[in-house]
């Protein structure tokens, strides 16, 4: 189940996948500058290693998100519920 997200957007064609995945780096962005100026920690005292690893962390955390989502929403299609 939880690569099912990935296998679904790999069956899409290149531009929609394309689109997926500028999209979720640009969302994953702007998590990363957020949760950078909560933290106080400067943007350019990173390295892009550095850099590069949190915002890889944030479009995990995005994946896992919208996995969870649609698991809650076909379970409301379903008309079930977690209790």
């Amino acid at each position: 189940m939880g690569d099912s997200i990935l296998e679904m957007v790999a069956t899409l064609p290149a531009k929609t996948r394309q689109l997926f995945a500028e999209r979720l780096r640009e969302k994953a962005l702007l998590r990363t500058r957020a949760r950078l100026v909560e933290s106080g920690v400067d943007i350019d005292s990173l390295s892009d290693e550095e850099l590069e690893m949190i915002i890889a962390d944030e479009e995990d955390k995005l994946l896992g998100e919208y996995k969870t989502k649609g698991i809650v929403a076909l379970l409301a299609l379903l008309g079930l519920s977690w209790f």
